[in-house]
């Protein structure tokens, strides 16, 4: 539930199945994907988002840059 405090995190945002993002009372922001949790100050939170945001323009301009490439089966 957003906006859900536990003693210890707020849940800033939550999709069942992929992940959720959470603020730390110590005021660390928590991105958890899977079974991965990523922890950063917010201020790199805000760089990480921007960075996603103008990769995710580019995709949307041009959808063939996710489309699967030959590559060497001896490199990726």
């Amino acid at each position: 539930m957003l906006g859900t405090m536990t003693e210890e995190r707020k849940v800033l945002s939550d999709l069942p199945g992929l992940g959720s993002v959470s603020l730390c009372a110590c005021g660390t922001v928590h991105l958890a994907v899977g079974a991965v949790t990523v922890r950063m100050a917010p201020e790199a939170f805000v760089q990480m988002m921007s960075m996603c945001r103008e990769a995710l323009q580019l995709i949307a301009q041009d959808p063939s840059l996710c489309e699967p490439q030959s590559v060497s089966p001896l490199t990726h």
